[in-house]
């Protein structure tokens, strides 16, 4: 291993944090819990929980919490304070202040625009600077999403721009395509490409919470134009929950 890099987990120390994770998020965990899954010293599992997983074990179980409380407020018609509760908050302002952070609109207004995707089809738009340096995407899709979707139904697919590999907030700058190649501005400041993509005829929840959200992330960062492929694939049960509700990149517009 080159000297400086972090050695990333074992499999089976990894999967027994993740799974604890899975299980557990709404209690009050702590990353030394995780660590003692793994059986690890809490300096040394998170540091190595990070070089695996790309956010900090704090963060991944924040994440899961707020991709629960985003399927729960779609779900049912609880309160904001009752779902910030159940997913293991003990302070609705820390609850809202996180949503809105990862999610890139407040809880209430994820049903809001719930209603809004419902009643609107998925159409492309950009967002950035025109004028700047740009990269070429090429995308790729697994063949049964093709399948999936129906002859002659188009996918909407988001590519955006951010700051670190991981789909926590809303991209700083990106398009909705419905094509498969495309020319997109860089962003200074934002060098990760990520991508989600679903059909155009799926309903508001597949959109704003998908079960198996079809995602790609371009492994390295980007910083000067170039031509580069996007493969899109199911994420895995266990990464990062996709949380941005995109649609809402929209208002940007105004």
């Amino acid at each position: 291993m080159p000297a400086g890099r972090i050695a990333v987990l074992p499999a089976p120390a990894l999967g027994a944090a993740l799974e604890l994770v899975h299980s557990r998020y709404a209690d009050p965990i702590q990353v030394a819990d995780l660590a003692d899954a793994a059986g690890y010293s809490q300096h040394h599992f998170s540091r190595m929980f990070a070089a695996s997983m790309g956010v900090a074990p704090a963060q991944y179980i924040c994440a899961h919490r707020i991709d629960a409380a985003k399927r729960m407020l779609l779900d049912s018609d609880f309160p904001v304070i009752d779902v910030a509760t159940t997913v293991g908050f003990d302070s609705l302002s820390s609850f809202t202040r996180r949503f809105r952070d990862s999610v890139g609109v407040p809880p209430a207004h994820l049903r809001r625009l719930a209603g809004e995707v419902a009643s609107t089809t998925l159409t492309p738009f950009a967002l950035g600077d025109g004028a700047a340096p740009a990269i070429t995407v090429r995308m790729q899709f697994p063949t049964d999403d093709e399948i999936s979707r129906g002859p002659g139904v188009p996918r909407a697919t988001w590519v955006g721009w951010f700051p670190r590999p991981s789909p926590i907030g809303l991209p700083a700058e990106g398009m909705l395509t419905w094509t498969d190649e495309l020319t997109l501005p860089l962003c200074p400041g934002n060098p990760w490409l990520l991508g989600f993509t679903v059909s155009t005829n799926v309903d508001a929840h597949e959109v704003l919470a998908p079960e198996r959200p079809l995602v790609a992330i371009h492994m390295q960062p980007i910083f000067a134009p170039s031509a580069v492929t996007l493969r899109f694939e199911r994420a895995d049960p266990f990464a990062v929950p996709m949380l941005p509700a995109l649609p809402s990149l929209r208002t940007r517009l105004a």
